[in-house]
């Protein structure tokens, strides 16, 4: 019964597990297709044998989720023999062209809708046509199949192409695993779990007698004191983004070309002698228009991101999905009034984070933490307080190169991630074709004006080009 033992990570187990009333669980990717050069706009019957053909690529598009009776393990990755297409990339129905501001709504809506767990977890939507005649593919993944690098990578797979005419493809025959009934489900939960404790205790046994693992080991545990101060010491001051959420979702997005926020680094890094990243610019950036946005203005307050950091290695294979993340914290300086200051004062924080390996040392920390139990549970939910950290930022590296689905090229790649009950601000970077995609998701009943957040980033993006 091979298909009963693909069993969900303990990190996708673990966000599965999060969703709530609020809490939807999916990321979102929205890609903005020009409207052809002759004929008409996208058409789904077209979307949708362009995703089939692609589908053999990846057996977890046509996979659902399966729960151990008795929650005597962690879910499991099951082929789902009823899979229908028409049931995961499906036309939104609008009356007439389709505005920006419009889209943004529907993109919302969709946000706080649940995907439906008796099916794999993915659906796309098609939306348009556009007021240019162009559509647009909203897409969302549960953040228990992917993670932001997967994600990426799962789109070139199974959405997006670098040729604008590629290479036709010959659809693989997909055979489905037999469904496993409650009894399989049971026994391979158990054979797993006894499994993994064999495991762990042999992995103890190896780093007992062999010094070079127990030097390492030695060694983490020795890093581990200063990256929990430094990253896990409690903000001194409530935030105004700590609210409670509901399920109603806002967006915003803005762009930005590449080589600007490249120019920037290169003049602020040999201003400051230091290694200035991109990443820098963008937490700098976020910095000023939190300083400038209604709902914090003055900058009178504490604001600390979380920086996920990722932990996949380039020679992953390219077809495994699933979480493989760590995260910095990151403190905004949002008291601050100069523009190049404050990527200063952020490069001097990152630096130190970087050179010490905190993203290994929480890595390494909070998976073995995860072998206690319920105490790690709350170990993890500690580091996950409102007190901890303000909202979420991230950065994800898109497609360097233009992008096609069936033959148009996509003028724009923006990610939403959600919101957290208590963080109800979220701010995701993409990059694509030379250009960043900044995108701001919220509740708007509990914060709102999300579009001058965004105007905000770009005016802060506009201070740093004229100071440089």
């Amino acid at each position: 019964m091979a298909a009963a033992t693909d069993r969900l990570s303990f990190d996708d187990a673990e966000i599965l597990r999060l969703e709530s009333a609020a809490i939807a669980g999916h990321t979102c990717k929205i890609a903005i297709v020009a409207p052809p050069d002759e004929g008409q706009a996208i058409e789904i019957e077209s979307l949708q044998r362009h995703v089939s053909a692609r589908l053999g690529r990846v057996r977890r598009c046509r996979q659902r989720v399966a729960f151990v009776p008795l929650g005597l393990a962690r879910p499991t990755w099951v082929d789902y023999p009823s899979f229908d297409i028409a049931d995961h990339v499906v036309r939104y129905e609008s009356d007439g062209p389709v505005d920006r501001s419009e889209l943004l709504r529907i993109a919302a809506e969709l946000m706080g809708e649940r995907l439906d767990h008796t099916r794999p977890l993915w659906r796309m939507d098609l939306v348009g046509p556009l007021e240019d005649g162009g559509s647009a593919i909203v897409w969302r993944i549960h953040h228990c199949m992917a993670d932001g690098v997967t994600a990426v990578r799962l789109g070139g797979q199974i959405l997006w192409e670098t040729e604008r005419d590629p290479a036709s493809i010959e659809q693989r025959q997909w055979r489905p695993e037999p469904e496993p009934g409650p009894l399989q489900l049971l026994v391979s939960g158990l054979e797993d779990r006894v499994a993994d404790a064999g495991r762990s205790i042999t992995g103890l046994a190896a780093e007992a007698v062999s010094p070079r693992r127990l030097v390492t080991a030695v060694r983490g545990a020795v890093s581990f004191p200063g990256a929990l101060v430094r990253e896990l010491m409690p903000l001194g001051s409530d935030s105004s983004l700590d609210r409670n959420i509901g399920r109603r979702r806002e967006l915003a997005f803005v762009g930005r070309p590449i080589e600007e926020l490249k120019s920037i680094e290169r003049s602020i890094g040999e201003r400051l002698r230091s290694h200035v990243t991109i990443n820098d610019v963008v937490l700098a950036a976020i910095s000023g228009a939190l300083r400038n946005w209604t709902h914090t203005a003055g900058g009178g307050e504490e604001l600390r991101a979380q920086i996920p950091v990722s932990m996949h290695h380039r020679d992953d294979d390219p077809d495994a999905l699933g979480n493989r993340d760590s995260f910095l914290f990151v403190d905004l300086p949002v008291h601050e009034p100069d523009a190049v200051r404050r990527v200063e004062l952020i490069n001097a924080e990152t630096t130190v984070r970087k050179a010490a390996h905190d993203a290994d040392a929480l890595y390494t920390f909070f998976h073995a933490a995860s072998r206690l139990g319920p105490v790690g549970r709350e170990l993890v939910h500690a580091a996950s307080g409102p007190r901890e950290f303000s909202l979420s930022v991230s950065n994800v590296p898109g497609p360097r190169e233009p992008i096609y689905i069936l033959g148009a090229p996509v003028v724009e790649l923006c990610s939403i991630a959600e919101p957290a009950d208590r963080h109800a601000l979220r701010v995701s970077a993409l990059s694509c074709d030379g250009m960043m995609q900044f995108g701001v998701c919220t509740d708007p009943d509990a914060i709102g004006e999300l579009g001058e957040l965004a105007e905000a980033i770009d005016e802060a993006i506009d201070e740093l080009q004229r100071r440089c």
